[in-house]
Formats: structure tokens, C-alpha cells, sequence
């Protein structure tokens, strides 16, 4: 009896133990995956599938309670507290149940400070956490705390059973993980792969789907030899791709690629606190020197063309921001959305107020950017971008360390950098961009805890303060949105930042792989419990 080859190639998988077997390539080796632990993004891909968020939440900050072990949940009318109820019939991957007990050692072992996680803080202002019976706690807050679910979304990425941390003198969950998902924990081989497979009490019906039986992780150096892997059939998914590996695999048979909203927010700081685009601490309260910074800031607004920036270095892939948000979240100020923002002529007339205002003539300045990725080559585009004003910059590459070192002193103007938006709150980006002390563009304003070696700058910062303090305890969402939008019209009409771009999430698959419909926009493609069926 003769075998069809598609029929041979199943028994040479079957007799390999490759039959069913999901292989997906990621850039590096985790290095943690205790969810209230790890840091690398690589433990996030399989932190999000061995464990279940308390919250789910979308790639546009949305939640989603289907997904999440929270099956609904109430705030009180003032945002100081929220109660959640806990879904029933879920079993950890010990065969134990998760009950609101398990919940709460989750927050207390995340808030004891001795345990140094690192999204302790992002738990919020809590005073208390008790469970109230089996399946319902109650989080007590000391202030209001309207965007706790979008914080918890990071934070409380993965429950653990109650105590899983102190069995053994070694935290144990560091390497041998217990979750409620759909995928439990089988091997790590250093150097090379982890090992899953899928766990048979998984609390949604049809994940895992059938056709899955184990899920290898591989561990990847380098893109190029990941992208290759993906063509020869080697591995099913990738964790992302580069625009131009994108836009080559785009025409590859057998793959399918999917273009979403990214997290990575290109940027220009802005140095505040010194000349060309800010004021010296002699020249605190100075209208005139005031206003000289202002002009040069705005003739930067106006003269980088950003849709140059888009095309050159992400080949299109990216979304031009027009402020401090995404430009279609209903949480960015629609006074900003499409505004214009490249004018030539516009430019030209702030630099001649610039100059008129005595400004030095011609106006030079230096951007700092990180040495690797694409951050040089923006920092480039933006140098010739300016050489047709007459405006003289000097790029200079460096190590990412010692750029953000350098961006808490004063001795620098400008800097090209990116921040990725791993919890999807645009209070807490507010915060950690403009609020805080020190920020990247040294906006402060005179304040009893405003450290010595900084000086008031642009005006301004303290009503922007007031207001993020009245929106970070609004509980009407409305409200708090028009707060919000005040904020971003504050900082787009005293350019207190260049916003430049969100770059996409580029992802890539094979044939094999099906994803229900809509999934991988809502979840990205490493959520394996959106796929529907796998041939491999």
C-alpha cells in the first residue's frame, strides 16, 4: 500500500512527535515567568498563555471581561473602591480551584514591598483588599482610582494559587509557572525553547481547539533568521516583524500578516530648562525669554514633516499622531484630531519671531538619539529636514542608558526616543510624561518638593497639574474625558513635546493557523486562546 505524500509527511511528524505540534519564534529568551515578576518582553508572550488577567483588556484599552477571571465588577459612585466578582468553575493548573482567596494573595504579595515587584505601584492607592465571600472581593482605595482596571491590566496579568511563592527556599513560579490558562507549563530548555501544551480544564469551551498538542516556544537571535524560519515552515507564528520584513511577507505563500494599533510612541523631548526651546533658571519669569522659547517650538512643530518620518523609516506602518494620544481613541481632543501639521510657511514665521525676539541667528542644536533602532535615522531626517531654514543641527548617537541619564540633566535641547505603552491609560501617560518630576522636558513649575537643580520653565505646568489631579479622581468618565482633552489642547498649543508617530504591530502567520475572526486585532496574535483551529 502506497501513502499520499501529504499523508507521509503526517506520519514522519507523528514519528518526530511533530504531529500538532504549534511552533512560534520569539526575539530572545524569557528570563522570569512569575507574572508579577518579570520585566523582558519575552516572558510576556508566555505569561499571557500559561496564566488569565484578573482584567482583560484589548489593544485599545478596552475591557474585556470574557477573557478575564473578573467576570464583571462594580465601582461605587465615587471610584474610592470596586468590587469584583470572581468567575466560578475555574481550576488552576494544579487542579485546584481559584476561589477570591487566591485573588487576594495575588494584590497583598504584589503590594508587600519586601517582594520588589515591579507593578507594585501600579496596583494603585489601595488601603484594603478582602474578600467579602468565595467568589467576591472588595478593592478600598485612598483616593479615587477611575482607571484601575487599565493599571490592573499589566499588573495582575496572571492569578496564582494562594501561597504557590513560599513552597521551597526559591520562588517556584519563576521557572515552573501555575496558571488558570489555556496552556499549562511542561519544559524549559536553556538556550533553546519552552515547552507547553494545552491544559484540558481550561474554563473557555473550545480552547485550546483541537489539532493542538503541545506549543513550542523557540528562542530567536536575530529577525532575519525568525523571518526565515516562518517561510520554510519551521515555526507557525512570529512575535513581530520589521515594516520591511512585513512588507515582503505580505506577497509570501502560505502567509498571512496583520497590520494593528502599536504601543511604541515615537517622540522629540523638548528641553525646557535651557536655550533654544526653554529658559535658563536667570530668565525664570521672563516674558520675553519665555516667549522666544515658544516660537522655536512651534517653528519645530510646523517645519518636521512627520508623514516624511512614516514613509522612510516604517515604509508607511505607522499612524501620524497629532498630540499626545492615539489620534482615534475617543480619549484624544477631537480640537486636535487632523489638525494640520506640517506648514512651511508657518515655520518660517515662528523662526523669524524667534529671531526677532532675539533669538541667536542662526538657530542651532543638538538631538540626542539611541544608537540602535531606527532613532538616529529619525533624528537624520529631522537634521535635513531643517537645512532648507537655515537652522544648523548636530545628531548625536547614544547608548540608551546614557541618553536617559543625560535627559535628567539640562545639558541637552533636543532627543528622539519612543515609549511603549504597556498599560493603555492615557492618565497614567499624562503623569509619567508631563507630571512627574523630573519629566523629559524638565516643565516644572515653583513647588515646595521641586529638587534644587531644576527651575520653574514654561508656564502653565501647575494648572496642568490641577487639572491631572482633578481627572485622576473623576468617576464620570465624561467628565474625565473633557479634563483630558484640556490637557492634551495645553500641551499641543505650548509644545511642550513633538509627538511624532505610533509605529504598528506587525505580525505574521502561516496558513495553518486560523484566528477567529476579528481576534488578532483585538488580542495580537500571541493570545493563543483566539485561535480556532491549527493543521500543522
Amino acid at each position: 500500500m502506497k501513502l499520499g505524500v501529504t499523508a507521509s509527511v503526517a506520519l514522519f511528524l507523528a514519528v518526530c512527535g511533530l504531529a500538532g505540534e504549534l511552533r512560534i519564534g520569539i526575539s530572545g529568551e524569557p528570563r522570569n515567568l512569575d507574572p508579577a515578576l518579570y520585566t523582558y518582553i519575552a516572558s510576556a508572550w508566555l505569561v499571557q498563555n500559561i496564566y488569565d488577567p484578573l482584567v482583560e483588556i484589548s489593544v485599545v484599552g478596552e475591557p474585556l471581561p470574557g477573557y478575564s477571571l473578573a467576570e464583571s465588577w462594580e465601582f461605587n459612585e465615587d471610584a474610592t473602591s470596586v468590587t469584583l466578582h470572581i468567575r466560578r468553575g475555574v481550576k488552576f493548573h494544579d487542579g485546584s480551584d481559584l476561589t477570591a482567596e487566591d485573588v487576594v494573595y495575588n494584590f497583598r504579595w504584589i503590594l508587600d514591598p519586601d517582594n520588589a515587584s515591579p507593578v507594585r505601584k501600579d496596583l494603585g492607592p489601595i488601603t484594603a483588599v478582602e474578600a467579602l465571600d468565595p467568589y467576591t472581593v472588595r478593592v478600598t482605595f485612598q483616593y479615587p482610582f477611575p482607571e484601575a482596571l487599565q493599571y490592573w491590566s499589566r499588573a495582575l496579568i496572571g492569578i496564582v494559587p494562594a501561597g504557590a511563592r513560599e513552597k521551597g527556599e526559591e520562588n517556584p513560579l519563576v521557572s515552573h509557572p501555575i496558571g488558570t490558562g489555556p496552556f499549562r507549563f511542561v519544559e524549559w530548555k536553556k538556550g533553546s525553547y519552552i515547552m507547553l501544551e494545552p491544559f484540558a480544564g481550561y474554563w473557555i469551551e473550545g480552547i485550546p481547539p483541537e489539532g493542538i498538542s503541545r506549543v513550542k516556544f523557540l528562542f530567536f537571535g536575530d529577525e532575519a533568521s525568525k523571518v526565515a524560519a516562518l517561510l520554510a515552515g519551521e515555526i507557525h507564528i512570529v512575535d513581530w516583524l520589521s515594516p520591511r520584513d512585513y512588507l515582503a511577507l505580505r506577497r509570501a505563500p502560505g502567509i498571512e500578516v496583520a497590520r494593528i494599533p502599536g504601543v511604541m510612541h515615537q517622540y522629540m523631548a523638548l528641553n525646557l530648562a535651557s536655550h533654544p526651546f526653554g529658559i535658563t533658571k536667570d530668565e525664570v519669569g521672563d516674558e520675553r525669554a519665555i516667549e522666544r522659547a515658544l516660537m522655536a517650538r512651534k517653528f519645530l512643530m510646523y517645519a518636521i514633516d512627520r508623514e516624511e518620518i512614516r514613509d522612510e523609516v516604517f515604509y508607511g506602518l505607522a499612524t501620524v499622531m497629532y498630540g499626545p494620544w492615539y489620534p482615534d481613541s475617543e480619549w484624544f481632543s477631537p480640537v486636535l484630531r487632523g489638525r494640520v501639521l506640517h506648514d512651511p510657511e508657518k515655520a518660517r514665521e515662528y523662526l523669524q519671531k524667534y529671531y526677532e525676539l532675539g533669538g541667536e541667528k542662526p538657530l542651532k542644536f543638538r538631538i540626542i538619539a539611541t544608537n540602535t533602532g531606527w532613532f538616529v535615522d529619525i533624528a537624520t531626517i529631522i537634521q535635513e529636514q531643517l537645512r532648507p531654514y537655515g537652522v544648523e543641527v548636530e545628531v548625536i548617537p547614544l547608548e540608551k542608558r546614557t541618553l536617559f541619564a543625560t535627559l535628567k540633566t539640562l545639558d541637552w535641547e533636543a532627543a528622539v526616543e519612543d515609549f511603549a505603552h504597556g498599560i493603555p491609560a492615557v492618565l497614567r501617560w499624562l503623569r509619567f510624561g508631563y507630571y512627574k518630576v523630573p519629566n523629559h522636558n524638565h516643565w516644572y513649575h515653583a513647588s515646595e518638593d521641586l529638587p534644587p537643580q531644576y527651575h520653574p520653565t514654561h508656564p502653565g505646568h501647575e494648572e496642568f497639574c490641577r487639572l491631572w489631579d482633578l481627572a485622576s479622581a473623576e468617576p464620570d468618565v465624561e467628565k474625565r474625558k473633557e479634563l483630558v482633552w484640556a490637557m492634551e489642547e495645553m500641551l499641543v498649543e505650548n509644545v511642550i513635546r513633538i509627538d511624532l508617530m505610533m509605529v504598528d504591530s506587525l505580525l505574521a502567520w502561516r496558513k495553518e493557523v486560523r484566528f477567529a475572526e476579528g481576534s488578532v486585532q483585538l488580542l495580537g496574535t500571541l493570545h493563543l486562546k483566539a485561535i480556532t483551529g491549527f493543521s500543522g
